[in-house]
Parts: structure tokens; C-alpha cells; sequence
């Protein structure tokens, strides 16, 4: 008999619940004030595996849970769609690309987060420049893609294959555009000043060309090979015959270098001499552009060491590279930024080696 009061003796007072709440309790199981209030009741039975009442449990752990958005708001399709509709006219160079960049990568994007989230970034910062208004919730938007664009794609970059090619490929393609319009200021262009490095941006571009040295057979096989134009690599012996190489060759003897660095600048000059090459042999706006950006690709780790430890040497050949941008600043989003980032180097450059700039400066760095 004692036996049978202990067993009931947990329910003699009431449910916890009800003790908390101070009110009296029926005492059934659950009691009523819990059942209607849908309140955890110490008197409920357990429950068996299966029942009703342990499937309703994920509803209450949803609820406690903190909400979590998408990954892609409906504000995300409206950048979409100004893609698609804006973005992709100005940043094509002829109807070959523009169909690349609004039919074949806006597709791969839906596919490739990575690429979504940067051509989103792209096209919030495209649309800043029609709605000023919107400019500071369109840069937060470009922030936040941007951030989620480099992060997703380092790790498809380490997991690369044939399949992921293309699109790891026209998402570099992006970079470049994007930081040079996302910088705020002349220095953000080159240099990392939270890092003490060289800017992001040409560290991710070299991640382009690693993709179409492995995989150049299918990035040529695909339908983006519209973007890269001019495909042709002329041999040194041909450089001469450019309209600027004479004075190329001339910096190139007259660089402040240290013996031991000689070969790694000899070498980064031969590739801005291929540049320039291209540059005054470019027929169409395409290859105008792609020579101008080749060059950030063939930078060495130690010409980035001593372009982020501002070596006179580096910044004075970076100020060359700016002449060729200077030719394609029509793009929307380079325009207004060669000048002031000419200026930031020649500041940067002890006065003893401008000289070796000022031909550069008088073409392009007054504007």
C-alpha cells in the first residue's frame, strides 16, 4: 500500500509547471492547464518511439532555433535580373560575348554558387552607378557576395576538375572588374594595407591561369571560348617590331634592381613587352582588353613580395601595366581609376627613379 502512494506521489502536488505558475493543478496527464497552453508537463507519459507526441518535437526545436535566410533573397534575383538585363551589355566587348556572358555564365551560375554570388556582386555595383540613392545598401550587397564568391570558390579551386573548369574560369574572369570598381581608394587598387600584401585581386587572377593551364583543351572546347579573343603568343624576336618596345627595352636596362633579382625582373618585363606587343597589334576592343590583363597573370610570387614591400623597381613597372589600362578605360568600371593610381605610384616612387615613369605620367597620369 506504501508502495502504491509513492508511486503517485510525484503528481500529489501537481506538475511543475503548475507549481511554477502557481495555479492549481488536475493532475491529469497531461494536466489540462499544460495541454491547453501546449506546455511541457512533467506528468505527461513518455513517450513511445513513433508516437504523436515525439514527431511534434521537432516542431518545438524548429521554432527555438534561430531563423536562417536563404542563400539567395528575392532582393539577390533582382540583381540577377539587372545581370542578365544591364551588367552584361556593359561589360560585353561584341555580340559573340555578350551572348557568353547573358545566355552561357548566367546559366552556369544557377548551377556554381560561387559564380552567382560574384555576379551578383558585380551587377550591385554596376546598378550603384544608375541609383546612387541605393549606393549603401548596394555596396553591402556587393561586400557580402563578394566575400561568399572568393570564399566558395578557393575551395572549388582546390577541388578542380574538367567539370568545374568553365565556371571556376568565368568566375576569375569577374576579379578583376569587380575590385577595380569596389576599390575605395587609389592604394586599395594594388595593395592589401590589412594584410601588408598585394591586393587580392591579383592573387586570384593567377588562379585563372592555372585553370587554363590544366584544362586549356576544354576551356577552348566550350562556349566561352568567345572571351578570350586572341589566343596568339608571339616570340620575343617579333617584340621589337610593337610601337613601344624600344622603350620598353630601355626601362628594362635602367631598372633600380639588385643583381641577385635581375633574371625575376627580366623576366616579368619580357611579359609586359608581350603585353604591349598585343596591345599594339589588338584589332577590336576584345583584344585591346585581354592584353591588358594578361599581364597580372604572369606575375611571379617574388615580383609580388617586392610590389607589397613597394620596391621602386615593382611600382615602376606596375606604372607601365597602367598605360595599357589606360588604352580600355572606356569599361564602366575602370573609368576614372588609371589617373588617380598613376599619381599613388609616382608618390610612392622615390624621386631619384621617377624620371623612368614620366612618359607613362605624361600620357595618362594627368587625368
Amino acid at each position: 500500500m506504501a508502495s502504491s502512494r509513492r508511486a503517485h506521489h510525484k503528481s500529489r502536488g501537481g506538475c511543475t509547471t503548475c507549481k511554477a505558475k502557481k495555479v492549481k493543478c488536475d493532475e491529469a496527464q497531461p494536466c489540462s492547464y499544460c495541454a491547453k497552453r501546449e506546455l511541457p508537463c512533467s506528468l505527461a507519459p513518455s513517450a513511445a518511439p513513433g508516437t504523436e507526441m515525439e514527431m511534434r518535437m521537432p516542431d518545438v526545436d524548429l521554432v527555438a532555433r534561430p531563423y536562417e535566410p536563404p542563400t539567395f533573397t528575392l532582393t539577390d534575383l533582382g540583381l540577377y535580373r539587372h545581370f542578365i538585363k544591364f551588367t552584361t551589355i556593359a561589360h560585353a566587348d561584341n555580340d559573340a560575348t555578350l551572348a557568353v556572358w547573358r545566355e552561357v555564365i548566367a546559366d552556369l551560375a544557377t548551377q556554381y554558387p560561387y559564380l552567382m554570388h560574384e555576379i551578383l556582386a558585380l551587377a550591385a555595383l554596376h546598378l550603384r552607378s544608375a541609383a546612387p540613392e541605393q549606393a549603401g545598401s548596394l555596396d553591402r550587397a556587393a561586400a557580402e557576395h563578394q566575400a561568399k564568391a572568393i570564399s566558395s570558390f578557393r575551395e572549388a579551386l582546390l577541388a578542380m576538375s574538367a567539370e568545374t573548369a568553365v565556371p571556376l574560369f568565368a568566375c576569375s574572369c569577374i576579379f578583376v572588374p569587380y575590385h577595380l570598381v569596389a576599390a575605395k581608394d587609389a592604394s586599395s587598387l594594388l595593395f592589401n594595407e590589412e594584410t601588408g600584401s598585394v591586393a587580392e585581386w591579383i592573387v586570384l587572377i593567377q588562379g585563372c591561369a592555372a585553370i587554363t593551364t590544366e584544362y586549356n583543351d576544354i576551356i577552348l572546347r566550350s562556349s566561352i571560348l568567345p572571351l578570350l579573343g586572341d589566343l596568339s603568343s608571339p616570340k620575343v624576336e617579333e617584340f621589337s617590331s610593337g610601337l613601344t618596345d624600344a622603350r620598353l627595352v630601355d626601362l628594362n636596362s635602367r631598372l633600380p634592381v639588385a643583381p641577385e633579382d635581375r633574371e625575376v625582373y627580366e623576366h616579368v618585363m619580357e611579359k609586359l613587352r608581350l603585353c604591349f606587343y598585343l596591345s599594339d597589334q589588338a584589332n577590336t576592343l576584345l583584344d585591346l582588353k585581354n592584353a591588358a590583363f594578361r599581364f597580372p597573370i604572369f606575375i611571379s610570387q617574388h615580383f609580388r613580395a617586392g610590389l607589397a614591400a613597394r620596391h621602386p623597381a615593382a611600382l615602376i613597372i606596375m606604372a607601365w601595366w597602367c598605360l595599357l589600362l589606360h588604352r580600355v578605360e572606356d569599361r564602366w568600371w575602370l573609368k576614372g581609376r588609371i589617373g588617380p593610381l598613376l599619381r599613388k605610384i609616382e608618390e610612392l616612387v622615390p624621386p631619384e627613379h621617377r624620371h623612368l615613369m614620366a612618359w607613362v605620367m605624361a600620357l595618362a597620369g594627368g587625368l
